[in-house]
């Protein structure tokens, strides 16, 4: 069946039934949401996929690894095979049209997949981590151009803007002898480059993890985790700290021109959450080094430092409509993919929540349609299209 695009049955809904306040602060918008556009009750991800791709036995329909997918306009589907260094393309009814790249150091090669966006036109921007340079890829004739990297240091692209710039940020350093000892965040530079030659330029500075900062220079990081997310529409980018309900927006020169607050407060880390995580933690160990392992990892976990709080956050996303998509930290259960998502509107009111299926991981959303990745109890991953339903 086609998967193109249609009218939201999920609207944005009328802005006179949620409270919410806007004001003005030097400047800044600040949004403050109180009660959801769509009501209290959670939208649901319908369970069952209107389309999946991984059925087949062999071919371009069978995947190891997918880490990124776009969800285009007509329904067509892009998606990075992480195994074989591939980008696939299907139309809207499940149907391979075309494969982009393979594992090399070649043009048009891979060694690491390490982001996919949507281009402009009807192209598509392929990262590669380790070769640090970007390829453009048309979709329809499959011509490409190569984009290096000039930027100095271990950055990560996290987006791409409606002309063509991607952005990168450091994810942080594990030795920091310049910060002062004690817990603190850690800070990056948000850097754009230029579509054309690739040319950085660095347009923010922005806290990116929490972490202990230990005499020797050294760090120590608290379970649970405190992070920045972040996330790109076509005019800015949103960046937010884990440990506030308070989400920023910034044009594309890095000013911040938007606050998007909820009264939420971080829940407090309790000692029943805590065993819960040391127990994962050591059924991983049990698994990959055997139960004699386990006792000398239980009481490095059990002397391990632990933060007071649960994050607030743990991904965001803009979507094909420009809405934003933030979700709620699964802490201590890390063995799940985030199910319960927050959305924006463009203007930054709070839309309402949606619960997406157990299992299901969320890689783009356009409209009612949503793409995802689901795998199997024998962890065979499939591509699945699913619609979100009130």
């Amino acid at each position: 069946m086609s998967l193109a695009a249609f009218p939201s049955c999920a609207a944005d809904g009328d802005p006179t039934t949620a409270a919410y306040t806007i004001t003005d602060s030097a400047g800044i918008r600040i949004v403050e949401s109180l009660t959801p556009l769509w009501g209290d009750t959670p939208l649901q991800i319908a369970p069952e996929p209107l389309l999946r791709l991984g059925s087949e036995e062999e071919g371009p329909e069978q995947f190891g690894s997918v880490m990124w997918g776009i969800l285009f306009e007509d329904g067509w589907i892009a998606v990075s095979e992480q195994t074989s260094s591939e980008v696939r393309l299907f139309d809207s009814t499940g149907q391979h049209q075309r494969t982009f790249g393979g594992a090399g150091d070649g043009p048009g090669e891979f060694r690491s997949l390490g982001g996919l966006f949507g281009f402009r036109g009807d192209s598509i921007a392929v990262y590669d981590q380790r070769l640090r340079r970007t390829t453009i890829f048309s979709l329809s004739s499959g011509a490409q151009r190569t984009v290096p990297n000039q930027i100095e240091g271990n950055f990560y692209p996290f987006g791409i803007l409606e002309g063509g710039h991607l952005l990168f940020y450091n994810r942080g350093a594990g030795y920091r002898p310049d910060l002062s000892p004690g817990l603190q965040w850690d800070t990056t530079d948000v850097v754009l480059t230029e579509p054309a030659e690739g040319s950085p330029t660095v347009i923010a500075r922005l806290p990116s993890r929490q972490q202990l900062i230990l005499p020797d220079g050294n760090t120590e990081f608290l379970a649970p985790g405190q992070w920045s997310i972040q996330a790109v529409a076509d005019d800015g980018f949103y960046w937010a700290t884990s440990d506030r309900y308070e989400i920023g927006f910034y044009d594309v020169a890095g000013t911040l021109r938007r606050i998007l607050r909820r009264p939420v407060e971080p829940q407090a880390v309790r000692p029943e959450m805590i065993a819960e995580y040391i127990e994962f933690n050591l059924d991983r160990v049990r698994h990959s080094e055997g139960e004699a392992a386990v006792p000398r990892s239980r009481r490095r976990y059990e002397e391990a430092t632990y933060g007071e709080a649960v994050p607030l956050f743990a991904r965001a996303f803009v979507d094909g409509d420009q809405r934003l998509w933030v979700s709620e930290s699964n802490w201590p259960s890390l063995g799940g993919v985030p199910r319960l998502w927050s959305v924006f509107s463009p203007e930054g009111m709070w839309l309402g929540d949606v619960e997406a299926p157990e299992g299901v991981r969320i890689l783009d959303i356009r409209r009612d349609l949503v793409l995802g990745v689901w795998r199997d109890q024998f962890d065979v991953p499939y591509v699945q299209v699913h619609r979100l339903t009130r």
